[in-house]
């Protein structure tokens, strides 16, 4: 038998059919009330005063059983508790020192990716600077060339002129971007999903936009329940209705 079941047989067999007996009794009457005269109201508030009758039965039929089936509850959720609570500690230590490696972790990898990017970025620099270099050792060849070919004609003026011009080369072609392969983080056997949080913090209160501030409802209440119809909070309206005292504990 389930514990639903357990709690549904509290009471005997005929308290319950005495209590559903009055239940369909009353609801026939609150149906079939129509309140136009002074009489009608008087049946209505017999009827208001049985339903709180009957409820004060059935809270006075339930509550040995409520009693102690509260005081096993709260055992057993005591028990429970204390178990729970002893696993908070060494599961808090673990997953602070697992975040921690993860950190670790991510921090070597960015350093081993920064490594490779600055290495590939280095040897392009390479590749450029040797090929520069060979374009100026081919321009100066030429131009060498050129000027020995102008003194053998006589033509002194024109050799000097070349030796004196500097050197001019094209552009050397923009290599293409450095690539780096993204590193994979290892990870191991059994291991939990490292899941991203994100966390913040309060620092101007007065600053906060009207979307982000919670109405205190609680406060408004107190205040509203005190003063009545002497309260008076911007931006808060405040009535009162009349209603039948709800009878029964």
């Amino acid at each position: 038998m389930s514990v639903v079941e357990e709690t549904a047989l509290v009471i005997s067999a005929e308290q319950e059919r005495a209590i559903e007996v009055r239940q369909s009794r009353l609801l026939l009457a609150a149906q079939d009330l129509v309140i136009d005269n002074l009489d009608a109201e008087r049946v209505g508030w017999e009827i208001v005063n049985g339903i709180g009758g009957l409820r004060t039965v059935i809270q006075d039929d339930f509550a040995e059983s409520k009693r102690a089936s509260q005081t096993a509850w709260k055992a057993i959720v005591a028990q429970e508790k204390g178990h729970l609570d002893r696993l908070e500690e060494p599961d808090r230590i673990v997953r602070g020192k697992l975040s921690a490696w993860a950190a670790e972790k991510e921090r070597i990898r960015a350093e081993a990716e920064r490594k490779l990017r600055e290495e590939a970025e280095a040897a392009a620099a390479e590749a450029t600077r040797l090929v520069r270099e060979e374009a100026l050792h081919k321009a100066e060849e030429q131009r060498l060339a050129e000027a020995e070919a102008a003194e053998q004609v006589s033509d002194t003026e024109r050799a000097e002129e070349l030796l004196d011009a500097p050197i001019e080369v094209a552009p050397v072609p923009e290599t293409a971007p450095v690539i780096v392969p993204t590193i994979e983080v290892a990870k191991v056997e059994g291991a939990g999903a490292m899941v991203e949080v994100w966390h913040f913090e309060v620092e101007s209160p007065s600053d906060l936009p009207r979307e982000y501030l919670i109405v205190d409802t609680k406060a408004i209440g107190r205040v509203v329940t005190a003063l009545k119809g002497r309260t008076k909070i911007p931006g808060v309206r405040v009535w009162n209705t009349l209603e039948p005292r709800r009878a029964g504990r």
